[in-house]
């Protein structure tokens, strides 16, 4: 069915494509760490709800949580009632920590169990992009009876781990730069998924401890969706062929098309990642939970209706919660 010029499934594209979140982005205190024992300070931005399960996205590798893939599950949990949350791991965006040396990936997998166990409660849906496939993993083996089921966008699942990668890295630095490296300090480089990144040794031999093994893919006891296109050059596709075959749930499908990178932002990848979604919704429904508390908007309810994001009669129900506290302020949508 076509679709105006400039929404992708009844959303205007600036609900979808910006710098903001739709509601207010809140703090955890993830207690000290490091040589200046600084606070570790967890950006997240949490819509709230009564539905379930719940959806929490994992991001990828130094990706934001105002991304694309992020806003529109934002956005369709604000629609349909249901709770949402989105974070920056600790080192990216407003997660800010004081010494690119700190980013871990250890810390990163914290993060994501922060969330998991402080952030949410029932239920969860994951989903996920590239490297935060991963992650979605160790979290469905960790918490079985939490994790209802798993999204995966381009999984780059034990990526990174080969040492050739890293001294085919190494070898295209100058000398200075390559022994600095080597004596420890993180590099920054371009990556074709977000822009700058930090390296470090140190970084990829804590992936190496969190490799996830084929006996804990055959345990994960949830339904996986997995969406992939033959043109990633950055994570293939056959990848993801075989960890269809390796995870233990009998409801693992695989969604494979011809068009779309490794970022998959175009019109139809994000049609398609809300039309597995609410797949894996219809086909497991589970009771709703108690009433929910408003989720602190940073829009009006107006704007979001104009965008897209909510028809009449939500946008009523949300007033009569007390949900839509009308904002003096330019609209960002």
């Amino acid at each position: 069915m076509a679709t105006p010029e400039g929404t992708v499934v009844g959303l205007q594209k600036s609900a979808i494509f910006r710098k903001h979140n739709l509601v207010e982005t809140r703090y955890a205190n993830l207690g000290t760490a490091g040589q200046t024992s600084y606070t570790r300070r967890l950006a997240y931005c949490k819509v709230e709800g009564q539905r379930r399960p719940g959806i929490i996205y994992i991001p990828g590798y130094f990706a934001p949580m105002n991304i694309a893939k992020a806003n529109i599950l934002e956005a369709f949990c604000i629609r349909t009632g249901r709770p949402f949350v989105k974070y920056d791991a600790e080192g990216v965006g407003q997660s800010v920590i004081p010494d690119v040396e700190e980013v871990s990936f250890t810390k990163w997998f914290e993060d994501a169990c922060y969330v998991v166990e402080h952030l949410t409660d029932g239920p969860q849906m994951l989903v996920s992009s590239s490297n935060g496939a991963w992650m979605a993993l160790l979290m469905a083996s960790r918490y079985p009876d939490r994790i209802h089921s798993t999204l995966m966008i381009g999984p780059g699942v034990n990526q990174c781990m080969d040492d050739d990668i890293y001294e085919g890295i190494l070898a295209s630095l100058d000398k200075e730069t390559a022994a600095r490296v080597r004596a420890g300090k993180p590099m920054r480089f371009k990556a074709n998924w977000v822009g700058e990144v930090t390296g470090s040794k140190k970084f990829l031999d804590e992936m190496k401890a969190f490799r996830i093994t084929n006996e804990q893919l055959h345990n994960i006891k949830c339904p996986v969706r997995i969406v992939h296109a033959t043109d990633d050059s950055s994570v293939l596709w056959d990848n993801s062929v075989r960890l269809m075959d390796i995870i233990g749930h009998q409801d693992v499908r695989m969604y494979l098309k011809k068009r779309g990178d490794h970022r998959m932002l175009a019109d139809e990848d994000l049609h398609l990642l809300l039309i597995a979604v609410q797949e894996l919704l219809d086909s497991y429904p589970v009771p709703d939970g108690p009433p929910a508390p408003p989720s602190p908007l940073t829009v009006s309810l107006k704007e979001l209706r104009e965008a897209g994001v909510i028809g009449e009669r939500r946008e009523r129900d949300m007033r009569e919660t007390g949900m839509g506290g009308e904002r003096e302020q330019k609209s960002k949508l």
